[in-house]
């Protein structure tokens, strides 16, 4: 466009200098030849003046005319924008009356959340945690940084980008407050309500609470550590626990929960993941935790008393909990708060081969006082 602008100028300038030269050419009697000066002042400026004008005349006429063409041609692409966004939020809005989407955003928007909170997606949304604690409770979301797949019960590392899966996937908040990023479409769901604030306590006054930093949390959920933790303490073995270190394989267990787990591996109570991991943060499932509690009551699952696998309903059969907390426990992802519950239950579940409770044998070992255990029973 450039050189057709140019070209343009030249030919005009030629001409222009073609008049010029030949108005010039032709004299008079009294002065048939142009002198020199005249060439070279006069006539030159007038020559470069004329033929300066044309050439803005011919530029600005050129840029007049493609400076409308592109307005023109913006205009038209703002409006197919314009319908497109249109369109975009009519979905939305169609999406979100039936509740699948709460929101949408197209760069990483700040989202601020409780816990408990939920975070569902499909495939290729994307989120990142910029403060507090979240894990997976389903699904799966792909770790782009690590090129890996994260699936469900294991945590979300703060400041890495994950992307929802093809199958999609929930996150939950798992620290009593959260910041995240998100792009892409998403739907949000309030966090659980805690129901056994006075059942913690209650334990708490046993002695088999101790409380996280910021108190018991009981809106998240419970990690692999911290169960193992609760086990030994209702099993009345947290002072043997404690007592010395226990050697064990795994090379990612906290400091505050090494001897726990240490002793725990020694007795048989627990095992890792791997050779050499022990997974301790990521959370107890119900039918773990179950299992963890038929242990403390003497049952077995080498003398047959029940299986990993059915350890809930295989708890209902031996008088642990009953069918309406079984099925509490089966419709949701276990939390604090639903383990201080199954615990409460335990203390009055008898051990296995006795009339003797949990709470009786805790007594007996010296792990609950007896004022403290009045002071249970009186509840």
């Amino acid at each position: 466009m450039k050189r057709r602008v140019r070209a343009a100028a030249l030919v005009l300038a030629l001409a222009v200098c073609l008049a010029f030269v030949a108005a010039a050419s032709g004299g008079t009697a009294s002065d048939p030849v142009v002198s020199k000066s005249y060439v070279d002042g006069t006539f030159f400026n007038s020559v470069i003046s004329a033929a300066s004008e044309k050439i803005e005349n011919a530029v600005s006429s050129f840029k007049t005319k493609y400076v409308q063409k592109a307005e023109e041609k913006a205009s038209v692409v703002l409006s197919e924008q314009s319908f497109t966004d249109a369109v975009a939020a009519a979905t939305l809005r169609a999406l979100q009356s039936e509740g699948k989407y709460l929101s949408s955003s197209r760069y990483m928007e700040p989202v601020t959340l409780q816990s408990g909170d939920v975070i569902s997606a499909q495939s290729g949304t994307m989120i990142m945690l910029t403060s507090g604690s979240a894990s997976c409770t389903s699904g799966s979301v792909i770790n782009i940084t690590q090129g890996r797949t994260i699936s469900q019960g294991s945590s979300l590392g703060q400041f890495t980008a994950f992307m929802f899966s093809e199958s999609g996937a929930r996150v939950e908040i798992t620290s009593k407050e959260a910041k995240v990023l998100v792009d892409g479409r998403y739907a949000l769901s309030e966090g659980y309500k805690v129901k056994y604030t006075d059942e913690a306590y209650a334990l708490k006054k046993l002695g088999l609470v101790r409380g996280a930093a910021n108190g018991m949390e009981l809106y998240r959920g419970n990690t692999r550590a911290e169960s193992i933790t609760m086990l030994i303490r209702l099993l009345g073995e947290e002072e043997a626990a404690l007592a010395t270190d226990h050697l064990h394989p795994f090379g990612d267990v906290d400091e505050w929960a090494k001897r726990y787990v240490g002793y725990a591996y020694r007795m048989g109570y627990t095992k890792g993941v791997s050779q050499t991991r022990y997974d301790g943060s990521s959370m107890t499932t119900a039918g773990q935790y179950i299992t963890f509690i038929l242990r403390a009551l003497g049952y077995s699952e080498s003398a047959g008393d029940f299986r990993y696998e059915t350890a809930i309903s295989d708890a209902v059969r031996l008088g642990v909990i009953d069918s309406a907390v079984a099925s509490e426990l089966t419709a949701e992802p276990l939390r604090r708060d639903g383990v201080m519950h199954i615990s409460y239950l335990a203390m009055s579940a008898k051990v296995k081969g006795s009339e003797r409770t949990l709470l009786a044998k805790l007594v007996a070992n010296g792990a609950v006082s007896q004022t403290a255990a009045n002071e249970f029973l009186r509840r």
